[in-house]
């Protein structure tokens, strides 16, 4: 089966190298392990790593790569056109608006007008100003399916093709499973991102008032690069990601900034509490039966995050009771996993195009 894949970012970006990774995964899972993939990618180069054909969507002033056009023209040569999960179509403010625009809508527009099945995988979509809006919803509307991972994205929207379903992160099996139950290190972990080029007061606040932590780089991709951020907050050291996401090594209590090191770190078996700047963290910790433990990090009481991490920390109950909600949220996800993996089985076309050409 031949599927087109959108919208990827870069793997050095570990949250969107997994996304990536997760959906070729799930689409595996659901089509056999016979699927002939093309990724479109801002940095191809960093998914060398996997077993698949990138082209390279980054513009590069008003041009871009001949063999990405060729292949935006040629969706209809797809069996299947997939966008991946995350949170990239935002148009609220004026930056985020161009880098959508210049991007993400040339694939949105080519999806949108492919005569084949079209399936965007779980989204945030927005915040989007009232004219970005509507092309938006027009454009989206036009997909067969829009999975979307938060609340807020289904109200703002509202289209018929779209159903509410969790992130792709909390839908893989988890690798920290044997750190459950453990006590948690002494020494939290922070990591941290800067907004919009700017550090987050109320994050530096809180790492003033750590006695100690350690600090955890997630990304480190050109204007998402996050090493700036994390050393201004002064950690102890900063932890590897093999060191902090292996199945080895000590419990943690993490605070994480960005999502998907939130994700990933709850993952590996760690405690983690959120500080999210986006819709997406409260969908996911919604999902996870955590909404106590996600925080709004512009907004945050800096005392009640502390107390978090003391508890987590030196209160066995505490642990036990943050252990067993991710237990069952986990069982419930489970459950979530295999019934998208039969709906997507559903969006299979007739007339399978294995053995053609991709596009």
């Amino acid at each position: 089966m031949r599927i087109a894949v959108l919208h990827a970012y870069s793997s050095a970006n570990a949250g969107d190298g997994l996304l990536v990774e997760e959906s070729i995964r799930l689409l595996q899972d659901a089509f056999g392990s016979d699927c002939r993939f093309v990724v479109a990618a801002s940095d191809p180069d960093s998914f060398a790593h996997l077993d698949v054909r990138v082209v390279d969507s980054r513009p590069r002033g008003f041009r871009y790569d001949r063999t990405f056009l060729r292949f935006l023209r040629r969706l209809d040569a797809a069996d299947l056109v997939v966008g991946v999960g995350g949170g990239y179509l935002r148009a609220g403010r004026l930056l985020e608006s161009a880098k959508t625009a210049a991007v993400h809508l040339p694939q949105l527009v080519a999806a949108a007008r492919a005569k084949t099945v079209r399936l965007y995988l779980p989204q945030s979509i927005g915040p989007a100003r009232p004219g970005a809006h509507r092309l938006l919803r027009t454009l989206l509307g036009s997909l067969d399916v829009v999975l979307v991972r938060d609340d807020r994205t289904r109200l703002d929207f509202a289209l018929p093709n779209m159903a509410r379903v969790p992130d792709l992160a909390l839908l893989k099996e988890p690798t920290g499973i044997g750190r459950i139950g453990q006590p948690g290190s002494a020494v939290p972990v922070v990591s941290t991102r800067a907004i919009r080029g700017r550090p987050l007061d109320r994050v530096t606040a809180l790492a003033a008032r750590l006695a100690c932590f350690d600090g955890y780089v997630q990304s480190t991709h050109s204007g998402n690069d996050d090493r700036a951020a994390m050393a201004a907050l002064g950690p102890r050291r900063i932890v590897s990601r093999s060191e902090l996401m292996s199945a080895a090594g000590a419990r943690r209590v993490v605070v994480a900034v960005r999502l998907h090191a939130a994700l990933m770190a709850l993952d590996a078996g760690h405690l983690v509490i959120h500080l999210a700047y986006e819709r997406k963290g409260f969908g996911a910790f919604d999902d996870l039966g955590l909404p106590d433990f996600v925080h709004n990090v512009n907004k945050m009481d800096v005392d009640l995050v502390l107390e978090q991490i003391r508890r987590l920390s030196g209160d066995a109950v505490a642990r036990h009771d943050y252990d067993e909600t991710v237990r069952k949220a986990r069982s419930a996800l489970a459950e979530s996993r295999r019934t998208l993996i039969e709906e997507i089985r559903t969006l299979r076309p007739v007339e399978s195009g294995i053995g053609g050409p991709p596009p």
